[in-house]
């Protein structure tokens, strides 16, 4: 009888352990904002985004892209290759150079955007995962 308790516990151990390795890390409520639109001397446009982490954990920002639509039209994509760490319920703010489109109109003033944002999280050494979000708003463009 005691072999067999021994066994059954070993069993659930071993189960508990398993689970845990596999268990997926919960990004919910990650989010990425525009907050700063300026145009450079050279015409070109820097973006300021806003990354949020609200979760009690940090998070490891591997990469990230982003589409940035102004006024319902592709203005380009926005790539941070740097990593960018997130700590716990706080914000990190990271200026990047606008790659545009082919044919993205001028945009001047106050203006809408869309952002779609693919970022690539880091989680232990090399498990990696990916996760999409979405912001929407107005910006003016200094």
């Amino acid at each position: 009888m005691k072999k067999q308790f021994l066994a059954l516990l070993f069993v659930l151990g071993v189960m508990t352990l398993l689970q845990g390795c596999a268990a997926k890390i919960d990004q919910v409520g990650l989010q990425v904002q525009l907050v700063k639109l300026e145009r450079k001397a050279d015409g070109s446009l820097l973006a300021s985004l806003l990354f949020s982490n609200p979760n009690v954990g940090s998070r490891n920002v591997a990469k990230s892209s982003h589409q940035l639509t102004l006024n319902g039209k592709l203005a380009g994509e926005l790539d941070i290759v740097e990593p960018l760490g997130l700590p716990a319920l706080q914000t990190a703010t990271v200026p990047v150079t606008l790659k545009r489109a082919s044919g993205a109109a001028e945009v001047t003033g106050s203006v809408s955007y869309q952002l779609a944002s693919l970022l690539t999280l880091s989680v232990y050494d090399d498990n990696i995962q990916r996760y999409k979000t979405s912001s929407s708003g107005t910006v003016v463009v200094q």
